[in-house]
């Protein structure tokens, strides 16, 4: 039955007019998890994201997400400052890290592959992964809809230079990422659809 609900929120709005969408960084979450000898867990507290496109048209959807370096926090004063130096992060030349999708291929109504160009100190490099959807969410005050995404991927982190401390730190970064894209003018008669009791 949810499949079905999904299926017939997505296969409506895909006729729906393009509305303006927009990331909501209350509900943007990036955190990293790093294994080997030297294991550590951390998050970036400070970043923004755009969408260019209806999110209902993922062949001409754009994402970029921007993130500031500098705002990695692993809880070890430390660490973070090993990280924000020039053996990884070099965040006083490279403050910025940003992802912008170069195509975005819906596999069914709760998944999506996305690939993108990674940048991060100063390296760009391609980025591919697999996105969860939530099903379409409006609320019934403010008319807003509301799909959360989530994924979660292996970043190779001696791709873009870092390969310090390869002895103690696995090269493969574990990332994971969730969000929610959030849109206030939807195609009325799509929201009609969503929130009409079977």
């Amino acid at each position: 039955m949810l499949a079905a609900s999904v299926f017939l929120a997505f296969s409506v709005a895909q006729a729906a007019l393009a509305a303006d969408w927009q990331i909501d960084p209350s509900q943007t979450h990036f955190h990293f998890k790093t294994r080997g000898l030297i294991q550590t867990e951390g998050s970036f507290s400070r970043f923004s994201g755009a969408i260019k496109g209806d999110v209902f048209d993922p062949a001409h959807l754009e994402l970029t997400f921007m993130i500031q370096a500098d705002s990695a926090s692993t809880g070890s004063s430390m660490t973070d400052g090993m990280l924000k130096g020039s053996s990884f992060f070099n965040v006083e030349k490279y403050p910025e890290m940003t992802f912008k999708t170069t195509q975005i291929t819906q596999v069914d109504p709760a998944h999506s592959m996305v690939q993108g160009e990674l940048t991060m100190v100063g390296i760009t490099k391609p980025l591919a992964f697999k996105v969860n959807l939530s099903t379409p969410w409006v609320d019934p005050n403010t008319h807003t809809m509301t799909i959360k995404i989530s994924t979660s991927f292996l970043l190779n982190r001696n791709q873009w230079g870092m390969s310090s401390y390869g002895s103690f730190v696995n090269k493969n970064i574990e990332v994971q990422v969730d969000s929610a894209m959030v849109s206030s003018n939807v195609d009325p008669t799509v929201i009609a659809k969503l929130t009409v009791k079977p």
